[in-house]
């Protein structure tokens, strides 16, 4: 497709989705799963905003992030500023329906190597609060697959269930099949992985060098058997087994996995991770999809070493592709999934509802943080290395506490999970998206779709 046409798509995807018209929920993909645009030859009602070729900062991003004043009950708790289903729909509005008016790129830059135009979501992670790139911070057009598209095409399938709406799937499945086209060669030692990171369109970069994350595959591998129960194409399937071979024939003695690898030449680039329950989730599912025991031993290996590992010492970090290998550094996001793991296969003698408690006091002690003039409501930092509250990493806690709270019997708990939740509304601003947090520079694609997944969580409670 030629620059000229890929460029009309985009403006007509634009035009057509603000007249109201609804576009394709299944249409014809090639090899690669990239979806023809047909759009360039219907009539045009219209353009996209002019997008600027060299973007300026935006200094004053401070003045583009509304804070609401607060509503409140007779007893002083937090209220929503809307409700959970709106904020909700307003959000996914903003990606499904308004996202190509706001996004201010320069449009070369969403032509993949076939010239076919693609969602700004696949090429960049992070944007200025106006839809424009940065025009020189060293993560300016770098965007992480494995583990963002992951939480993408899971955003994307919760929501379709929700609010059946046929657009959400169509972008997972797009999402998906774009990740699958752009994965490592099959022959490769670590073959058939997405890649945790692009940067400027092409594989790995930025603080991955040449390689990738094993434990960010085996979260898009999960996703991956979402979109297979969704839609029950084979080909999902295929690419989680795929997944799942490659880790089982990389996993080493001790159960584990590094954390940054050269696919091609098995170099170690960086060496500790926590993340391994990912793993653990994967080849309990392959197992159970597949009626045998296959993965079983690779499995158990995995949680052994966890078990016996950051599950008692609370060693969780190496997880974040964009932060470099500190070890005092100290993470939630891998210990958080941990946790429901440890709920969800509890029983009344092997004590894992003991060490899901003591990792949920030992994240209290370490991340969370009191909001001033939202209380009660409580937030949780990312990690130790960029230790700001967010509403992603907030929500993701407390959907957890609603299923520690149930587990327990302790309904203080989920009233704490509800505050939090009824604090994260307030990030969803006039114009649809969601912010990472009110004092914070970057607006990122995760942190918009995770805030939706995790709402998605006190909407069905």
């Amino acid at each position: 497709m030629r620059f000229g046409i890929a460029l009309q798509c985009i403006f007509a995807t634009a035009s057509l989705v603000a007249a109201g018209e609804t576009l394709f929920t299944a249409g014809p993909h090639d090899h690669e799963g990239t979806t023809y645009c047909w759009l360039a030859e219907w009539k045009q009602e219209g353009t996209l905003p002019v997008q600027a070729p060299n973007p300026s900062l935006l200094r004053d991003w401070k003045s583009t992030i509304k804070v609401a004043d607060r509503k409140r009950d007779a007893q002083g708790n937090l209220l929503p500023l809307q409700s959970y289903d709106e904020t909700i729909r307003r959000g996914m509005s903003f990606l499904l329906v308004d996202h190509l008016k706001w996004f201010k790129g320069p449009p070369d830059t969403l032509l993949d190597e076939k010239g076919r135009a693609q969602m700004p979501w696949v090429y960049y992670s992070n944007l200025q609060h106006n839809g424009a790139p940065f025009p020189s911070s060293v993560d300016r057009f770098v965007s992480y697959p494995a583990f963002h598209h992951a939480l993408a095409i899971r955003t994307f399938i919760g929501y379709w269930r929700y609010a059946k709406d046929a657009r959400a799937l169509e972008e997972a499945v797009k999402l998906a099949d774009w990740n699958i086209a752009h994965s490592t060669p099959g022959n490769w030692a670590y073959g058939n992985l997405p890649y945790s990171t692009f940067q400027e369109k092409k594989p790995g970069g930025f603080r991955d060098r040449t390689g990738l994350m094993p434990d960010k595959a085996a979260i898009m591998a999960l996703a991956y058997l979402q979109l297979h129960e969704a839609t029950r194409e084979a080909r999902f399937l295929r690419a989680a087994e795929a997944i799942g071979h490659t880790l089982s024939q990389r996993q080493r003695p001790n159960g584990t996995w590094p954390f940054r690898v050269d696919p091609k030449t098995e170099k170690v680039i960086e060496e500790y991770t926590s993340s391994v329950i990912y793993a653990v989730m994967l080849f309990e599912s392959l197992d159970k999809i597949n009626g045998n025991d296959r993965c079983r031993a690779n499995r158990d290996l995995a949680w052994n070493w966890l078990l016996n590992g950051p599950i008692k010492t609370q060693d969780f970090r190496g997880f974040y592709e964009d932060i470099p290998d500190r070890k005092s550094n100290r993470t939630n996001y891998d210990c958080l999934d941990t946790i429901r793991y440890l709920l969800a296969n509890r029983t009344d003698t092997n004590g894992y509802l003991e060490m899901a408690k003591e990792l949920n006091i030992w994240i209290e002690k370490v991340f969370l943080d009191k909001i001033m003039d939202f209380e009660p409501a409580e937030g949780i930092r990312e990690q130790l290395a960029c230790n700001v509250v967010m509403g992603i990493h907030s929500l993701n806690w407390a959907s957890m506490l609603l299923d520690l709270s149930k587990a327990t019997g302790d309904e203080k708990m989920g009233q704490r999970a509800t505050q939090t939740a009824n604090y994260i509304t307030y990030y969803l601003q006039p114009d649809k998206r969601i912010v990472v947090g009110f004092r914070y520079h970057q607006w990122w694609y995760s942190c918009h779709t995770g805030v939706i997944l995790y709402l998605l969580d006190f909407v069905e409670n």
